[in-house]
């Protein structure tokens, strides 16, 4: 079995890489974000007299561990914002699905029950069907094009689609490349994944992907798929290794592929609504702090996955791996979602868009 590499050119990208300041209303400022290789702190710099003294009380719901990458990007976001806001800003968290499902969250962000979160793209694309560009097979090929385009031009007509629903784009985290897990057979190319039922998110198009490849595209909510794992609902699912790890997927499956298929992504988002409420002082605060967070972010996932790869291998599970033939083959076999989403409105704009970061 070949091991994965981690992709080293992210580090020395992100060092002295400037993070993107996200447009939003109320006349934040602009804050460039660290290097990633520097881990948050509070800073040094003297305070600026408060607009006023309202304390903004923030409920940030996600669905992952806190002892992921993600999880413990959003305390560390509690953390720094409240600490720098002197009070201002008080963050209740609660993970895990404690409040239900990422499309749940979503729905309770826009009717003002919450606040933020920090859902897989996939789950966002109810509300921004755009988002379903990331669910293409093999759109990008390293985590440096995919953190260029999310930091670039690709992120910034995100943002603006978000704004248009009523949300603040807050920055991008990175979840990592997915893999292929199933309890039935080693998966060794695409044609191995014939029959198989395997789970995916509530993405139209991931729906299409599978079933273009005649392996189900079964629709479960991540709080349901362990049980849904065991119980034989569904023979297989699709994640990357900190999900795997995490939900020890690996007790209820014999068999991973290390594909590489498609990126798991996350966008934090924020209650417009809320965010216009509070001063400029505050969103300047918000940006800056988002900005640090997600360049720690992606250096985290990146630094755990060959910690989380080595878990899922301990615990016993057969792992093979894709070759170049294989990513071709399983592109070629689910080209036919390409050209569905080619046809969605903005579809082929984003596509020449993400073109000048993967040639």
């Amino acid at each position: 079995m070949k091991k994965m590499h981690l992709h080293k050119g992210l580090a020395f990208l992100l060092i002295g890489l400037m993070l993107i300041t996200l447009t939003a209303c109320g006349g934040s400022s602009n804050a460039p974000a660290p290097a990633a290789s520097e881990t948050p702190a509070a800073s040094d710099a003297p305070a600026e007299a408060p607009a006023s003294d309202e304390v903004f009380e923030l409920k940030f719901a996600h669905v992952v561990r806190p002892t992921t990458p993600k999880g413990a990007a959003a305390d560390e976001f509690k953390r720094l914002l409240e600490e720098r806001s002197n009070g201002r800003i008080t963050v209740t968290v609660f993970p895990d699905s404690q409040m239900g499902t990422d499309q749940e969250i979503n729905e309770q962000i826009l009717t003002g029950t919450l606040d933020i979160n920090a859902p897989f793209f996939s789950t966002v694309t109810s509300f921004v069907s755009e988002f379903e560009l990331f669910d293409l097979p093999y759109l990008f090929t390293s985590e440096e094009q995919i953190f260029n385009a999310l930091h670039g031009e690709v992120g910034a007509k995100f943002n603006e689609y978000l704004q248009e629903k009523g949300l603040v784009g807050l920055g991008y985290w990175s979840g990592g490349f997915k893999q292929l897990t199933n309890n039935v057979r080693p998966v060794k190319s695409v044609e191995d994944l014939d029959g198989l039922k395997i789970r995916v998110s509530q993405s139209p198009l991931l729906v299409s992907q599978f079933r273009a490849i005649n392996a189900g595209g079964i629709s479960v909510p991540f709080s349901e798929l362990y049980s849904a794992l065991q119980t034989g609902t569904v023979d297989g699912q699709e994640n990357p290794y900190s999900n795997i790890a995490s939900r020890k997927f690996y007790e209820v499956q014999d068999y991973m592929t290390i594909s590489d298929h498609g990126f798991m992504g996350y966008a934090l988002i924020m209650s417009k609504a809320k965010y216009d409420a509070m001063p400029a002082d505050l969103q300047a605060l918000l940006q800056e702090v988002s900005n640090e967070v997600a360049a720690w972010q992606w250096e985290q996932t990146a630094a755990m996955d060959s910690e989380y790869l080595q878990e899922i291998i301990d615990a016993g599970m057969i792992v093979d791996e894709f070759g170049p033939a294989e990513k071709e083959a399983y592109r070629a076999a689910t080209a036919v979602v390409y050209d569905e989403f080619a046809a969605k409105e903005n579809g082929q704009e984003l596509l020449d868009l993400v073109e000048q970061y993967t040639r």
